[in-house]
């Protein structure tokens, strides 16, 4: 289920930002480095309306899926390597006595 929600949250996450992007309808929208014409194909009333829409519902989602992720994340139990593989201990190492030179 937390898998499921974080591919549709990065899903919508990228087309948030494709729909903020590519589809505004200003002058300096992505679309017009191709020629100029990006405003010609959303200029109309409804072409408007659909991508304001459509960047409202898809920014709606997304804190949506935001808020699932956070709550789902809290009460999950989450396990840690640590956790699996505690550290041993190690039995001090004793320090050699120092050698005596040969003669």
């Amino acid at each position: 289920m937390y898998t499921l929600i974080l591919i549709l949250h990065v899903i919508l996450g990228i087309a948030v930002i494709l729909a903020i992007l590519v589809f505004q309808t200003s002058k300096g929208s992505a679309l017009a480095m191709f020629g100029g014409g990006g405003d010609a194909l959303f200029n109309t009333a409804s072409g408007t309306s659909f991508i304001k829409k459509f960047t409202m519902v898809t920014a709606g989602l997304f804190a949506v899926t935001s808020l699932l992720l956070t709550i789902i994340g809290s009460t999950r139990q989450m396990s840690s390597v640590v956790q699996e593989f505690p550290m041993q201990q190690r039995a001090p190492q004793q320090q050699a006595a120092p050698s005596q030179p040969k003669k």
